[in-house]
């Protein structure tokens, strides 16, 4: 039986915590699971979601700390904790095989997923994650522990939020900016506007940076069909690392959008849907 043409809001327990997936399309038809990038969530798939939900069965995951899923209760933000939230709704729904899109860090939890847990993964579609950083990012991105937390950014009106995107994303169109950002912010009863993720994602990421280029390590486990999806005018994935990746995958290959910077399913939907599509069909 098909499902509604919009996608349908579902939750699930998982680790402990209450899981929210988007799901599109037939239960029966072959299954993708997409995850969101860092301080975003599900509904960034929808325009793709949509586009693929005649043939798919499409399961769009809001990580721990995002979107409609639980804040992790232990302020635990590992990739490895992320990742065993999605291994274990794979396996909670019987989904596997399952083809894994992920934009960003989502992209970085496929991989992971995939070199962990190869039985559950049939392709992977990896989109502008960047398996190293210059020397320059990697010190903005990994700035000392402040002494005191970051706090939340309130906003007076929603209109402010899109106009701060379309300086930000000048690429990506105004409507899925606006579509984007009503999924990502929640209005209080004080009338301002605040962002749905965790604030802790960001003090996680400052007092574990990680190690610089230990994805390496994942991706030369990958053992299943990938595609490295890369935003021509990508600020974070230079031609050079899509490269190095791609040499390190054991079954890999890439290809860039046009028009497209680091957001590429929302900057150009068409090509991004055209190239995933037909990567999905080989």
């Amino acid at each position: 039986m098909s499902m509604t043409p919009f996608g349908q809001d579902t939750f699930i327990a998982i680790n402990g915590l209450q899981l929210h997936y988007v799901e599109w399309g037939a239960p029966g038809n072959p299954v993708l699971v997409l995850l969101h990038g860092f301080q975003s969530h599900a509904h960034t798939w929808d325009t793709f979601s949509q586009a693929m939900a005649d043939t798919y069965h499409v399961l769009a995951l809001d990580q721990r700390g995002h979107g409609d899923t639980s804040w992790a209760p232990d302020g635990n933000y590992a990739s490895e904790a992320s990742v065993g939230d999605i291994a274990s709704c794979i396996t909670a729904l019987h989904l596997a095989p399952a083809v894994v899109i992920g934009h960003s860090m989502g992209g970085r939890h496929a991989a992971m997923l995939a070199a962990e847990h190869p039985a559950q993964v049939r392709k992977v579609v990896i989109v502008d994650t960047a398996a190293e950083f210059s020397a320059a990012r990697l010190a903005a991105r990994n700035q000392p522990p402040a002494a005191a937390p970051p706090q939340p950014e309130i906003f007076d009106t929603f209109e402010e939020v899109v106009q701060n995107g379309i300086k930000q994303y000048p690429l990506t169109p105004e409507a899925e900016l606006r579509h984007a950002n009503y999924h990502n912010l929640s209005r209080g009863a004080d009338g301002k506007w605040r962002w749905r993720w965790d604030i802790n994602l960001l003090q996680w990421r400052r007092q574990h940076p990680g190690t610089p280029g230990d994805l390496y390590t994942y991706l030369r486990r990958v053992r299943c069909p990938t595609l490295l999806i890369r935003g021509q005018q990508s600020p974070l994935l230079t031609p050079e690392v899509a490269q190095k990746m791609i040499q390190t995958l054991p079954n890999g290959r890439t290809v860039d959008i046009a028009n497209a910077a680091h957001t590429v399913n929302a900057d150009n939907a068409r090509e991004f849907n055209a190239v995933t599509a037909a990567f999905l069909k080989e």
